[in-house]
């Protein structure tokens, strides 16, 4: 498994994939040479299976698209940005349990 796991955006379809998505979307703004993003990687794996099919997840490589990086002023990497009904929802930055990102996602796609 690994990062091709992941459908990948770039400056071309990153809005089609996200704010005009009729599903929720959440993007993995990562780099390969991280290694606090190869830590989460099993995580996002497992999420990719996990909320099939009500959650779309994309990886965005920031050292390839480092404008897709500077639009949403990201700090550092990795960060997790949630889109839903044609808007920017919410961003988890860094390291995180688990869980406490799937709070935050569920918390994002099962409101109404």
């Amino acid at each position: 498994m690994g990062y091709e796991t992941f459908q990948r955006l770039t400056i071309e379809n990153f809005d089609a994939c996200t704010f005009d998505s009729d599903t929720p979307s959440l993007v993995f703004f990562a780099a390969e040479r991280c290694n606090i993003c190869k830590e989460l990687l099993p995580i996002m794996e497992d999420f990719v299976e996990y909320y099939a099919g009500r959650l779309n997840i994309y990886y965005v490589d920031v050292d390839k698209y480092a404008e897709l990086h500077r639009r949403f002023q990201l700090r550092g990497i990795p960060q997790l940005l949630i889109f839903k009904e044609n808007e920017f929802k919410d961003r988890i930055g860094g390291l995180h349990e688990k869980e406490e990102i799937m709070e935050t996602i569920d918390s994002i796609i099962n409101k109404n």
